[in-house]
C-alpha cells in the first residue's frame, strides 16, 4: 500500500520561499490563484481586473516575503495584499468615473443560501450589487473562504467586533435584497403574467 506524501503547510513553504525556493513559492500560486482571481474578480465587478490583480498580489507578495511572518497564517496575510490592490484599483477606477467610495457581519440569515451550489452564482451577483465593499468581501472570506472573525478582522485591518457588526449588516442586507427578488433556482421557471398568457390565446 502506498502512503501519500503529507501536504506541507502553506506557512512552511512561504518560509522556504522567503529563502529562496522558487518551487515553493510557485507551489503557493498553485494553491491559491483560483481562490484569489474568484474573490478579486467578484469584488471587482469583472474577471479581466481580477485576472490583472491576482497577478499584482503574488508579484507583491514574492517581494514582500521577507515581511512574512510563518507564525501566522499564510491566507490572510495574502488576502490583505490582494484586498489592498482591490482597493486601490476600485479608488482608481471611482475617481475616474466620479463615483463615490463606499464606506469600510449571528449567525441566521442567508449563510445557508451562501452555500447552495446551484443558486451560488446569481446570489453572490446580487451580493455584490447591493453590499458596500467591505460587506461583501466580509461575506466572501467567510463563507467561501472558511476565515474566521479574527482572520477577517486582520485582513480587512478591523476589530473583531467590527467585523461581527459588518457581517450583520451584510447579511440583514442581503437578506432583504432576497425577500423582494428571491434567488431563483436553475430548473425553475419564469412566470408568465396573465395578461400575457390570455392574450396569446
Amino acid at each position: 500500500m502506498s502512503i501519500e506524501p503529507i501536504a506541507r503547510a502553506d506557512e512552511e513553504l512561504a518560509r522556504e520561499a522567503r529563502d529562496g525556493s522558487l518551487a515553493c513559492f510557485e507551489e503557493l500560486v498553485r494553491r491559491y490563484e483560483t481562490r484569489l482571481h474568484r474573490f478579486l474578480a467578484r469584488s471587482c465587478g469583472n474577471d479581466a481586473d481580477g485576472a490583472d490583480l491576482t497577478q499584482d498580489t503574488f508579484v507583491t507578495a514574492y517581494t514582500k516575503l521577507e515581511r512574512f511572518d510563518p507564525a501566522r497564517s499564510f491566507a490572510t496575510w495574502l488576502f490583505t495584499i490582494a484586498r489592498r490592490k482591490c482597493i486601490d484599483h476600485l479608488r482608481a477606477r471611482r475617481s475616474a468615473s466620479g463615483e463615490k467610495l463606499p464606506e469600510f457581519l449571528d449567525e441566521d440569515s442567508p449563510a445557508e443560501l451562501l452555500a447552495r451550489r446551484d443558486e451560488r452564482a446569481d446570489l453572490w451577483h446580487r451580493a455584490r450589487a447591493v453590499l458596500s465593499d467591505a460587506q461583501f468581501q466580509a461575506l466572501w472570506l467567510k463563507y467561501v473562504e472558511g476565515l474566521s472573525v479574527a482572520e477577517i478582522a486582520k485582513v480587512l485591518r478591523l476589530t473583531p467586533t467590527h467585523v461581527k457588526v459588518i457581517l450583520f449588516r451584510a447579511r440583514t442586507a442581503l437578506a432583504a435584497a432576497l425577500e423582494l427578488q428571491p434567488v431563483r433556482r436553475p430548473d425553475e421557471k419564469a412566470d408568465v403574467p396573465a395578461a400575457r398568457a390570455s392574450s396569446t390565446t
